[in-house]
């Protein structure tokens, strides 16, 4: 794949995005049946706004600004500074995060959107930066999605996205692009099985209408504040888990492309006729494409409506004056630059035929997503909270570090571990302990330790704390610092009652 034709697939990516998020915008999380096969908004020549394609931006000036090198951490920073945007795991994320809270627990703790939509829609950008590397592609994914979505099942759908988006820079059979995907992710978490059911139940025959019926009873989440449709609401489709989003809607996107037989249009407008997140389904598919053809894959039809404009409604615009690409060929531009640098990074070449199947080392990527990492010269630390980061009066709460020795020439070293504690915190066993670390490959080379801290009386809504690590090697001794912060937290949950207010297309509502 030449320069040309890769800028062509990007440009794509892009365009595609924003005809399927404004195809599927106006009927947005509204549950019932649609028959769309075009535009329905009032064309202005522009595309509706869309998160989708924000977020991606933030993650773009990232990449511009701190280098390929990015984590969840640095994404949280940026997640956090620009995003304007507060519903569900956003607004979620933001306040964990400004509570001192790190990703994955930043995107895990009070969370009941981490199963929900927010990581998956954005998983074009990192498709683009490594295409023909869905590994690569992959963990980039993972690290995003820790971000608002900590240890759910949101994770798992963008990396599964992110894969499949990556290898079809060469591979164009949906089938195997689908089973690409889920190499990447667990076979028991929830986006692999409703995957796997949708292939089954097409398989067996099952039309499209009856796919519908089948998802409304076995997969939907909470409709939120958004219209229902008075057959759904008769047949009890009007309620589900609260925030259990990613299931229904992931098998929204193979229903469309199974059922879309390799039509783009097809398949794109098949996934809004579903309902639910119809933005975000139709603007997978339409990238999807997007990637696997090029720009040419959309007819003007689709393309004269909107144009080529870039249109942000959740990244702060005047923090970002300047930063965010006007159209969607500068958007590909600045994408080029960046791909060129990751492959000269990397030392990766153009793709000669390797397999696109995830390796069996790449799952252990998920033992990450309950532990907060810091990674030093020589020296790896995972902070796990042993549960929530919440600590309450007179009851001890434990803390532990995971301790990895990553020095490729000190076979074997101590490191002294000193907990900086708070005035009034009780620490056991003791502030100071050491550690005895081989090299990481070795026997003893990965060790944990624990600590509880206790606290008496009346508390403060946070306590922070430093724990320090350092290598008694003199040639090792510099100070390595984690922080962690411990909240405090009251008030119970009141069980919601659901009233129906409004015109009859309005869903229940709570009584407040």
């Amino acid at each position: 794949m030449n320069k040309s034709e890769y800028r062509d697939r990007v440009l794509g990516c892009w365009l595609g995005k924003n005809i399927g998020g404004t195809l599927g915008m106006p009927m947005e999380w509204e549950r019932k049946k649609n028959d769309v096969t075009y535009y329905t908004h009032d064309i202005t020549g522009e595309p509706l706004p869309n998160d989708d394609l924000d977020i991606q931006i933030l993650w773009l000036l990232a990449l511009e600004e701190r280098g390929l090198d990015v984590d969840a951490k640095i994404l949280g920073e940026y997640f956090n500074e620009y995003m304007i945007f507060t519903h569900a795991e956003y607004g979620t994320a933001q306040t964990n995060l400004r509570a001192g809270l790190q990703p994955p627990v930043s995107g895990s703790f009070n969370n009941c959107f981490k199963d929900s939509c927010g990581s998956y829609i954005r998983s074009d950008i990192w498709a683009c930066l490594y295409p023909g590397y869905p590994e690569l592609a992959a963990k980039y994914a993972f690290e995003d999605a820790l971000v608002d979505h900590g240890d759910g099942e949101g994770v798992y759908a963008e990396v599964f996205v992110a894969a499949m988006e990556s290898a079809a820079f060469y591979e164009k059979d949906i089938r195997k692009l689908i089973d690409i995907g889920l190499s990447y992710i667990p076979e028991d978490c929830a986006v692999s099985k409703v995957i796997r059911d949708a292939i089954t139940t097409y398989d067996n025959g099952m039309t499209m209408e009856e796919s519908r019926e089948y998802i409304m009873k076995n997969y939907i989440g909470h409709l939120e504040w958004h219209a229902i449709s008075d057959e759904d609401e008769a047949k009890g489709y009007n309620e589900g888990k609260m925030g259990w989003d990613v299931p229904s809607n992931i098998m929204i996107i193979i229903y469309g492309l199974l059922y879309g037989e390799g039509n783009f249009e097809k398949a794109m407008c098949t996934a809004v006729n579903y309902g639910e997140d119809t933005d975000c389904t139709a603007g997978t598919i339409a990238a999807l494409y997007g990637i696997m053809y090029g720009r040419s894959i959309f007819d003007e039809k689709w393309v004269a409506p909107i144009g080529n404009k870039i249109v942000t409604v959740s990244i702060n615009p005047f923090l970002m004056y300047g930063k965010i690409p006007k159209t969607v060929e500068e958007l590909t531009d600045r994408v080029s630059v960046l791909h060129e640098q990751a492959f000269v990074e990397n030392e990766l070449t153009e793709w000669d035929g390797q397999d696109f199947y995830a390796k069996p080392y790449f799952k252990n990527i998920y033992d990450e997503m309950k532990v907060v990492r810091y990674n030093f010269p020589y020296l790896n630390v995972r902070l796990d909270y042993c549960g929530d980061p919440v600590i309450v009066s007179g009851e001890p709460k434990k803390i532990k570090f995971i301790l990895s020795n990553t020095s490729k020439a000190i076979t074997s070293d101590r490191v002294n571990v000193y907990l900086y504690a708070r005035e009034g915190c009780q620490i056991t066993p003791q502030n100071e302990q050491a550690v005895f670390l081989t090299m990481a490959h070795m026997g003893d080379g990965i060790k944990e330790i624990e600590y509880e801290i206790t606290i008496e009386g009346p508390l403060k809504p946070s306590y922070r704390f430093v724990a320090e690590f350092v290598y008694e090697d003199s040639r090792n001794n510099k100070a390595m610092e984690v922080p962690f912060v411990l909240l405090t937290q009251s008030g119970s949950t009141v069980p919601v009652k659901w009233e129906k207010r409004g015109p009859a297309a309005t869903p229940n509502l709570p009584r407040i």
